[in-house]
């Protein structure tokens, strides 16, 4: 079966879904730090913005879901972060 020929953008898109499953994966095993969320919520981003992906909105749709989520889990490890400095503040 014939595939289309893989465009600049299409290329950008791949790599840009692996690094994020990449970054995922990282994250779930145990790297739960802030920065990483935040990296993470950016592809996230950029994955909904890409324009190949406006004819694809099953794709669009999962990443949008997917950036929400993380979106809530960075601001959680955020509250986690300032809950601890303030505590190490106060011992």
């Amino acid at each position: 079966m014939l595939q289309p020929p893989r465009t600049p953008e299409k290329i950008e898109l791949i790599r840009l879904h692996a690094a994020t499953c990449f970054s995922m994966t990282q994250f779930i095993n145990g790297h739960h730090c802030p920065k990483l969320g935040h990296l993470i919520v950016r592809q996230l981003s950029l994955l909904v913005a890409h324009p190949d992906l406006e004819d694809a909105s099953a794709s669009r749709d999962m990443y949008l879901q997917l950036l929400e989520h993380w979106q809530k889990v960075t601001s959680h490890l955020l509250e986690q972060q300032v809950m601890r400095t303030q505590s190490a503040k106060f011992h």
